[in-house]
């Protein structure tokens, strides 16, 4: 019989294809971003990054969850006798999102209709649809990573979708469409991917057969149940990651957005770096809290936080050496976020590499997470209203900064007392200290490109000196191992 393969291998290597693509995904969001910049200017960008910011938080709610409750219920489709039928079930989520989201999009056009004439309003009537699209992208992404196929997400997400969004802005600028070339590329970008998602499902789940297919009372309940509380807090995590950019766009109009949308896309490195772990941490994550609760995965937690903050510290690093020019060259105007992008920065790497904990409140206690997150939503959306008049956009990101911290400190205190998950914070200590010794590196006064490389130098010699010291190793431990069972699609019939 052969041995299970290591999960913390497992989530790495799935990790390492990822961020293979997130190279190529940043390729083709930075040049979409100079193309939205110097094509159809920071007014227009402005008004299509709120539109986007809304739809998101929309399919926030339409996907009911599905990309993280989809895992335990194919897990127990699988156990029923002869290995059940996880295609259907993926076809009943599917309905069920199908119809939520398209609700949602209708709901979100009609009342935009009645402000039609900003451009704000003119983007998301024209990109409402694609609610539906984004979160049946989630869904079939989901469904492919629990056969244990990250490279479907891959592709989708960073190559296909980029790419087809910035293709489509371009081709739209030519045939002259104006105010909707942004909203073009966003469907091309959205329904080429979700195209590729379908042939992987379907190749990965042979005997899915639609033909055959008919809804599942008993299967459409049992989602609904789980996606409850679930999508209620999706709903304000997505709040809690925009509200800032919604409160940009309402005090201080459609430039000052273009600016902070921006910034925004500079930090999406920090935040993919967490993302290109989720895609198999999740359904790792779920398998250790099943066979250890919730205190025996406290180690395995801290593990991938480490390893997550290792990562995107060096990425902060260099954001503080070259963000000044990069910001520069997008365009003019936009070297005034260079402030606001250190500062958001600081708040991606509180929120997605200390965030690893949430998992437990997604498995164990949704609810516990809701409030958690609805505390962190007031308190920023509170600093925002007090920070953004008088301070602009750098305002906006100290709010951000702020809410962040809170929620990580609210997520501590919870995960202690209440699951009982040892917090081991000396876990942190070393790639801190290597941070601070490269951000010395900064101030010699060099050219950005000198100095980024030296910094970067010295953070690698730094880690690799305090991990030797202290006998720490930057792997991933304590992750339940994975059933061998669900990696590989069941045959046709």
């Amino acid at each position: 019989m052969s041995e299970a393969p290591d999960p913390g291998r497992t989530i790495v290597r799935g990790a390492q294809a990822n961020a293979v693509g997130f190279v190529a995904r940043l390729g083709g969001r930075l040049l979409f971003v100079f193309i939205a910049a110097r094509l159809y200017g920071a007014q227009l960008y402005g008004a299509f990054v709120l539109a986007v910011a809304i739809v998101e938080l929309a399919v926030s709610v339409g996907s009911l969850a599905t990309k993280r409750i989809l895992f335990p219920l194919l897990d127990r489709e699988a156990d029923l006798p002869h290995g059940g039928a996880p295609g259907h079930l993926i076809l009943d989520a599917a309905l069920l999102v199908s119809a939520a989201s398209l609700a949602l999009a209708a709901a979100m056009a009609g009342g935009a209709l009645v402000f039609a004439t900003s451009a704000t309003a003119i983007a998301l009537v024209a990109i409402a649809p694609m609610i539906a699209g984004q979160a049946l992208l989630d869904l079939l992404l989901a469904a492919v990573r629990w056969r244990g196929k990250i490279g479907y997400e891959v592709i989708a997400r960073s190559l296909v979708e980029p790419w087809a969004l910035a293709g489509g802005a371009s081709l739209a600028f030519v045939f002259g469409w104006g105010a909707y070339g942004l909203a073009a590329g966003y469907w091309c970008g959205t329904l080429a991917a979700l195209a590729y998602a379908a042939g992987g499902v379907a190749r990965l789940f042979p005997g899915i057969r639609v033909w055959r297919y008919r809804p599942r009372p008993a299967a459409l309940r049992e989602i609904l149940r789980g996606a409850g509380a679930n999508s209620a807090n999706d709903f304000l995590s997505a709040l809690y990651m925009r509200a800032d950019l919604y409160l940009v766009g309402v005090l201080l109009g459609p430039n000052a957005t273009g600016v902070y949308g921006m910034v925004r896309q500079l930090i999406t490195p920090l935040r993919q770096t967490r993302q290109s772990f989720d895609g198999l941490l999740i359904p790792a994550v779920s398998r250790t809290i099943g066979e250890s609760g919730a205190a025996g995965a406290g180690a395995a937690l801290a593990s991938a936080t480490r390893l997550i903050f290792a990562i995107q510290l060096p990425l902060l690093i260099a954001l503080v050496a070259v963000g000044r020019p990069l910001l520069a060259w997008i365009g003019p105007g936009f070297e005034a976020g260079y402030w606001p992008l250190l500062i958001l920065g600081a708040a991606e790497i509180l929120q997605s590499a200390l965030g690893v904990g949430d998992l437990i409140f997604v498995f164990l206690g949704p609810r516990i997470g809701l409030y958690l997150t609805l505390t962190s939503v007031a308190a920023g959306i509170s600093a925002a209203v007090l920070l953004i008049p008088p301070l602009g956009i750098t305002g906006a990101a100290l709010a951000a900064l702020l809410s962040c911290g809170l929620r990580s400190a609210l997520r501590f205190a919870v995960l202690i007392k209440r699951f009982g998950v040892p917090i081991p914070h000396a876990h942190l200590g070393i790639p801190l200290l290597a941070a601070a010794a490269a951000a010395a590196a900064l101030r010699a006064g060099a050219s950005p490109a000198l100095a980024l490389g030296a910094s970067l130098a010295i953070y690698a010699a730094v880690l690799a000196a305090g991990l030797k010291l202290t006998g720490q190793r930057l792997t991933l431990t304590g992750f339940a191992a994975e059933r061998l069972a669900l990696a590989t699609p069941p045959p046709p019939g």
